[in-house]
């Protein structure tokens, strides 16, 4: 349901974009007010590009979003003060937090708009590691700086 609810949003998503942009250039005079003019087929474009958006819309939630495994030996008591500092310093704030899993929001709503709030990223605490769930650009970043940070072995 949730990869149903995401393909809609970002469809509607690239529909709202799409209006403002050709709005935009119709009001700066770029292009004439007229659909035909605007698109070759007119009106009967429309279609084409609806189509177009929903298969985009549709395979997008597919590649944007992923769960990486990050391996570690220290387990969540002795870390989680410094994960949460570490989000935290990522602009990041604790969402939820069970057992087994923890959830983290982007602090303000235009961080979050402009993420269409898809910007939770939840950790599961899991048997030799972590996972981490969230937007790809996201997840990747974060879970770099998680093994950088609580998974190389400490130098003495």
């Amino acid at each position: 349901m949730k990869y149903f609810i995401r393909a809609i949003k970002y469809f509607i998503y690239f529909a709202v974009l799409t209006t403002v942009i050709v709005t935009a250039l119709v009001l700066i005079g770029a292009v004439e007010g007229n659909i035909d003019s605007i698109f070759e087929g007119g009106t009967d474009a429309l279609w084409k590009i609806a189509v177009f958006f929903a298969l985009v819309a549709a395979v997008y939630p597919k590649v944007g979003f992923i769960t990486r495994d990050i391996p570690a030996e220290r387990n969540w008591d002795e870390i989680r003060e410094d994960v949460l500092t570490f989000f935290r310093e990522r602009r990041y704030e604790l969402e939820s937090e069970t057992p087994q899993q923890v959830t983290f929001r982007i602090r303000g709503a235009a961080g979050r708009l402009s993420k269409m709030y898809e910007d939770r990223i939840t950790l599961t605490i899991r048997p030799g590691g972590y996972g981490m769930e969230g937007l790809r650009k996201d997840v990747m970043r974060l879970s770099t700086g998680f093994e950088h940070r609580f998974c190389t072995p400490d130098e003495d």
